[in-house]
């Protein structure tokens, strides 16, 4: 009875700390999908297909763009792109500007859930099909379908690896974030904390969390080190570290080499971006969880493939695959020469 209402405590305490997830999460239906290459039966050369990146000012973003037009070109499809530049107005005037250019096919990466709504309404009445990779976008968006990494499952899993690996006795936890109201960042650190309290109750029937700070990174090095500056000054003590994608954790690793805590700060990132496996390789650094660019880019077009030969099994709502990657399994997925 003590683990049960310990439990919804702490489920409450997270719902109010960090917000829910996306109604479209929650009612979705879980269409695992994988790498691998879908055959059109259709001639897809006469659709034009223009993409929108929140930004290029990250390499998983840059990745990211990279794998789409990649696969959009091998079906023998046109290719346009516009950039957000991380500005929610800019987004929306990008978005504008593909469809003056007559795409048939847009594919959005949202900044922001709410901002892009008027203009996915307005593609879906000039008879454009429009598509959400990435970052989710509110209910209220008339969208074909989507595909996104299972942010929540990967949180879980980094989650239940410190429980299984941390050995210092109490967990001083900081959380850097990317963006404020990003539902993918907040999918993240609410399955990190839940993975924590499931492992630990399933381990010893009582649960004990203490997030100490949250600093904001959006999403790049250069944020990561500040967040992490400010972090190490307010909280000397942290011990566990939660960057939400690996070039923040990266970037906070040199606040704490500057401090001289290396050895004192356990590392957890997302993405599994090449310099974080470099860093896991050496051991300065704990765990990623895989969301690779190049799997989210390919597989989104496949969707938009299957769509545009009236795949009537087509999920609305599509993951690609879980995996937590550390020094056990680091080699499997290192690849000197991949991109990201």
């Amino acid at each position: 009875m003590k683990s049960t209402l310990k439990l919804t405590m702490l489920v409450a305490i997270v719902s109010l700390l960090f917000g829910c997830i996306p109604k479209n999460k929650q009612q979705a239906a879980d269409s695992k999908t994988s790498a691998n290459g879908y055959a059109s039966a259709a001639d897809l050369s006469s659709f034009t297909v223009g993409y929108c990146t929140p930004t290029l000012d990250a390499p998983f973003y840059v990745a990211l763009e990279r794998a789409v037009k990649e696969k959009v070109e091998s079906y023998g499809m046109k290719y346009l792109s516009t950039d957000g530049q991380a500005d929610i107005a800019k987004q929306v005037m990008a978005v504008e500007d593909l469809l003056t250019k007559g795409v048939n096919v847009l594919i959005i990466n949202p900044i922001d859930p709410k901002a892009l709504v008027p203009v996915v309404k307005a593609a879906k009445q000039q008879g454009v099909m429009v598509f959400v990779l990435d970052s989710y976008i509110d209910d209220e968006a008339p969208y074909e379908a989507a595909v996104f990494a299972d942010n929540e499952k990967n949180g879980e899993i980094l989650g239940e690896w410190v429980v299984q690996n941390f050995t210092q006795k109490e967990m001083n936890i900081a959380i850097i974030s990317g963006n404020q109201g990003n539902p993918v960042g907040r999918e993240k650190r609410l399955g990190f904390i839940k993975g924590i309290a499931d492992a630990q109750l399933h381990a010893s029937s009582k649960a004990s969390i203490k997030v100490v700070a949250q600093g904001w990174g959006a999403w790049n090095n250069n944020g990561g080190l500040k967040a992490m500056e400010d972090i190490l000054v307010a909280h000397p003590y942290v011990n566990l570290l939660l960057a939400e994608n690996d070039a923040m954790a990266m970037g906070a690793l040199k606040a704490i080499r500057e401090m001289g805590m290396q050895d004192k700060i356990t590392i957890l990132g997302y993405d599994a971006q090449k310099e974080a496996l470099q860093l896991i390789k050496s051991g300065q650094y704990a765990a990623t969880a895989q969301n690779s660019p190049s799997i989210l880019g390919s597989t989104m077009v496949e969707v938009v493939a299957r769509r545009l030969n009236k795949d009537e099994t087509l999920k609305r709502i599509n993951y690609t695959p879980s995996v937590l990657i550390d020094k056990s399994n680091v080699d499997r997925f290192y690849n000197v020469n991949a991109l990201f």
